[in-house]
């Protein structure tokens, strides 16, 4: 079909235009109903929405489908149409009256009433393959041929992405309380996504849009319009007005682009992450930049040569968004060889290859898994069998009994990966992960369990609390109450503390443990004072050392003072080893002077210990001096040798004249046999 801004007539717009106003405006009317909740306030914005693209579609650049462009702008305009109403409860009131005349099965109505208003929003934020997907299937309502024919799939390949993108919205919609699932959201939005609109709006759309192309529209002068042919539905998107798509898909990306020009006063050209990569046989070269700007480096060498770290990292994000999936495998080997193992930038971008290859390739990503060396790329393979997960948990899940898998049958890996698709996986379908977890051998099983009841907990800790207590007894069971513990007092530590408390024999040990750490963590002096109010001498020596390590990260003069004060016995001396430890790290002038003043006894003597453990590496002479001071004949010994025998290691002169100087003969270089 020709596009409507190129008819010869004004009759042969019209014409045009009012086709493709009738194609899309139930979209575009349901959406702003939804918004709205009036159906007045509804057309009004639907015109808006139909006048905008009649006015303004010479600058709109073809790079999302129309039904996106569409929806965003339908959504923006009766967001700030409902914004400006006073009224909006009589509004949405008398909406739900007229739509509960259309209502059909009762239980599915109200399933909707409960999504309704998250709906768009949520579609919205999908990344753009899936929002396209879900659009094209439920607000066009297009088979799944027609679906993959628009997106250049096949039809498997579209089903596959439009199950997906329901996955991903029912996701969504779960974090913000909403009770439900792929398969009920496909019902759903098969049956309430788009209402018809009233019949008399596409004809007043039409003429008063018509009205503003005569008005605008210069045969002259457009020359590049709108192609609305079947083939060309992905044909508009604008990123100076409303919602632009982009911000909707990485915003996070957009707010970090900002900084990086303000930080080089030189605009970079416009990035997106990962998704819409171009194909295998698109350049891996960064965008051409305008004359007078400074040219980004293009290749990895160049940019980890790159002095400046911001710059640095920009031409990094727009390396990454350049590749197409075919090209990740070469890059990963690049950048490996291009910086060292443990440098954080690496690290960052190389997760995010490994997700952007799981999201476009997951068959070639999970071939890549039985090949990856373990050894050698360190936390490679649990980063992409993550995100593998995350886009497919029960292949990721059967990975795992592959028989060419050999990560598996490393050491302590099996509780490794399980846990890494178990925390995948709970966040998709919490019984599914739940029943595969609790099935898993015993190499596996309290990995994952972990990983399950751990994740949870971060959204859901009563929940996850309540799931734990169904396994059976045992170490699983302990190491499982110690994470929610550990999460749950992040958010709540009175909550979680009273729960840990609660529970018995090491199922208490292991749950209060953890809870009072992540408390000490985040609240060193809440967390000691609720320690130092409870009445059990055993618990409160048990946990000194926790409480004081946390506190003496951040200011061990006042964790030095606070242990310093409680009653002698064997937690607080280790917790002063501690402190002094933590101390000596960041002020050695300060944590000796401190020392100094103590009082003699077995604290003090822990304390030394810690002192010298830390001072030993920058001053040996001085450590072994400090250790030679401990009370305690045994400890006193045993520091003092050890030391030594470290020293006399790096350097036997020193060494040797030290205790030449104190007369103490030099330790045997065997080590004591454990």
């Amino acid at each position: 079909m020709t596009s409507f801004a190129e008819g010869t007539t004004r009759n042969d717009r019209e014409n045009a235009f009012a086709a493709l106003t009738e194609r899309h405006l139930d979209h575009v009317h349901s959406v702003a109903l939804r918004v709205t909740c009036n159906a007045a306030l509804a057309a009004d914005v639907s015109q808006q929405v139909f006048a905008k693209l009649a006015a303004e579609h010479a600058s709109i650049p073809t790079k999302v489908p129309l039904s996106a462009w569409l929806h965003v702008k339908a959504r923006s305009l009766a967001i700030d149409t409902v914004r400006s109403e006073e009224a909006r409860r009589r509004r949405e009131q008398r909406y739900q009256e007229t739509i509960a005349m259309n209502a059909t099965d009762p239980d599915e109505r109200k399933q909707w009433e409960e999504m309704e208003s998250l709906v768009d929003e949520g579609v919205g934020a999908l990344t753009a393959k899936y929002r396209d997907a879900i659009l094209l299937r439920f607000y066009r309502k297009l088979p799944f041929s027609d679906v993959g024919a628009e997106l250049a799939i096949s039809e498997d390949a579209a089903r596959m992405r439009v199950q997906r993108g329901l996955d991903r919205l029912s996701q969504w919609l779960r974090r913000r309380s909403v009770a439900t699932n792929a398969v009920a959201l496909a019902s759903l939005l098969g049956t309430f996504a788009v209402a018809s609109a009233p019949k008399a709006l596409a004809a007043s759309i039409s003429t008063a849009a018509a009205t503003t192309t005569a008005t605008l529209v210069s045969t002259s002068t457009l020359t590049t319009a709108i192609a609305m042919t079947k083939s060309h539905l992905a044909a508009i998107v604008i990123l100076a007005v409303g919602i632009p798509v982009i911000v909707l898909q990485r915003s996070e990306n957009t707010e970090l682009r900002k900084q990086l020009e303000i930080r080089q006063r030189t605009p970079l050209a416009d990035t997106r992450l990962l998704p819409n990569r171009p194909t295998a046989a698109a350049t891996t070269a960064l965008p051409k930049v305008e004359a007078g700007r400074t040219p980004s480096p293009t290749t990895l060498r160049d940019i980890f040569a790159e002095s400046d770290p911001m710059r640095r990292m920009a031409a990094l994000l727009d390396y990454v968004n350049a590749l197409a999936p075919a090209d990740i495998p070469r890059a990963l080997e690049e950048m490996r060889g291009s910086s060292p193992e443990w440098d954080t930038e690496t690290k960052f971008l190389t997760h995010m290859l490994l997700t952007g290859w799981a999201q476009e390739d997951p068959d070639a990503a999970f071939a890549s898994l039985n090949k990856l060396d373990f050894k050698r790329l360190g936390g490679e393979p649990s980063s992409l069998l993550s995100s593998l997960a995350s886009v497919d948990p029960t292949r990721a899940a059967a990975w795992l009994d592959d028989p060419e898998n050999a990560l598996v049958h490393y050491p302590k890996m099996g509780h490794v990966l399980a846990g890494t698709v178990a925390k995948e996986w709970v966040r998709q379908d919490v019984d599914a992960a739940l029943a595969w977890a609790r099935a898993l051998p015993e190499s596996r099983r309290a990995g994952a369990l972990s990983g399950v009841l751990g994740t949870l907990a971060g959204s859901d800790p009563r929940e996850a609390s309540r799931l734990a207590t169904q396994l059976d007894p045992g170490e699983e069971r302990s190491h499982a109450v110690g994470e929610i513990a550990s999460t749950w007092a992040r958010q709540s530590p009175t909550e979680a503390m009273a729960w840990a408390q609660s529970l018995d024999g090491g199922d208490a040990k292991s749950a209060v443990g953890r809870a009072l750490g992540s408390w000490a963590d985040v609240s060193p002096r809440e967390a000691a004072d609720w320690l130092g109010s409870q009445s059990e001498p055993e618990f409160v020596d048990a946990n000194l050392p926790t409480v004081a390590g946390s506190w003496s990260t951040a200011e061990p003069a006042e964790a030095a003072t606070w242990v310093a004060a409680l009653p002698e016995g064997k937690g607080k001396g280790d917790a002063l080893g501690v402190v002094m430890w933590n101390w000596t790290n960041q002020d050695p002038e300060a944590a000796s002077t401190w020392l100094v003043e103590q009082p003699p006894g077995e604290s003090r003597d822990r304390g030394i210990t810690g002192l010298a453990k830390a001072a030993f590496d920058a001053d040996p002479a001085g450590a072994v001096t400090w250790a030679a001071h401990i009370d305690n004949e045994e400890l006193r010994q045993q520091a003092v040798n050890i030391g030594l025998r470290v020293w006399n290691e790096r350097d036997p002169v020193g060494a040797q004249a030290w205790a030449g100087e104190n007369g103490i003969a030099l330790p045997s270089q065997e080590k004591p046999e454990k």
